[in-house]
């Protein structure tokens, strides 16, 4: 089994970060904004080969992230927690 193995991207001129890891043959990236995870993807059996790899772009997951919805559904979500409840 080969060792775990990461690798981290600081973004210049921004607060961003990548880090991405493979470890059990799970590749896992991770976004970091301002010292907080924003974002994280797991790709499982990440190291197994593919049968027709040719065809895969047809079946590749794109996703977006809005950073400007994560913020608002954070305000929300802190508005609405009742601190009274200790």
């Amino acid at each position: 089994m080969a060792e775990p193995a990461t690798s981290r991207l600081a973004v210049p001129g921004s607060d961003l970060e990548v880090t991405v890891s493979l470890e059990k043959g799970e590749l896992t990236m991770v976004l970091t904004k301002a010292n907080s995870r924003v974002y994280r993807v797991v790709v499982e059996q990440a190291t197994m080969p593919i049968e027709n790899a040719w065809l895969s772009d047809m079946f590749m997951h794109d996703h977006r992230v809005r950073l400007g919805q994560l913020n608002s559904d954070v305000e929300e979500y802190v508005e609405s927690l009742n601190v009274s409840q200790g």
